[in-house]
């Protein structure tokens, strides 16, 4: 039996924006294994983000945010590929000791999340869900491995 390809989406509090592109990725293809963490501090979930979710029919139940460093415990999920969402979590990312072993991509989405006003959080998720929704579906047509997953 082959092993589903798995993906951990790396943001900087795992709050917002990896959430929702663990929730994507499991919702475009159930042949794939989507993750999300935070390279910093693990912050509550966005409710704005799971707004955004819920009102593109996306599941988001058990999303949860979680430090980075779970996924290089003995024991963690196996990790095909690390995508980096935002340009702070990408330099943070760089430099984990264990991170040089993984692939590793770039994105460079907005961190909405940082945005204090709830109702800017959701308009913010809601425009960028569907480039969201693009990059993932492309990234698992593009990526060797994930080609027979999309």
């Amino acid at each position: 039996m082959i092993a589903r390809p798995s993906i951990l989406f790396v943001c900087r509090d795992n709050a917002g924006l990896s959430l929702m592109a663990e929730a994507v990725a499991m919702h475009v293809s159930a042949r794939v294994r989507a993750f999300s963490a935070a390279v910093g501090t693990p912050a509550p979930v966005d409710g704005a983000a799971l707004e955004a979710l819920h009102h593109a029919h996306i599941p988001a139940d058990g999303l949860s945010s979680k430090p980075v460093e779970l996924f290089a415990l003995s024991g963690a999920p196996r990790v095909d590929l690390v995508v980096t969402l935002v340009d702070e979590a990408h330099r943070a990312a760089r430099r984990l000791p264990w991170m040089h072993l993984m692939r590793l991509r770039t994105w460079h989405f907005e961190d909405v999340a940082r945005q204090a006003d709830p109702q800017a959080r959701r308009v913010g998720y809601r425009r960028l869900l569907p480039d969201l929704r693009a990059a993932v579906s492309a990234l698992l047509v593009r990526e060797d491995g994930f080609a027979s997953a999309a």
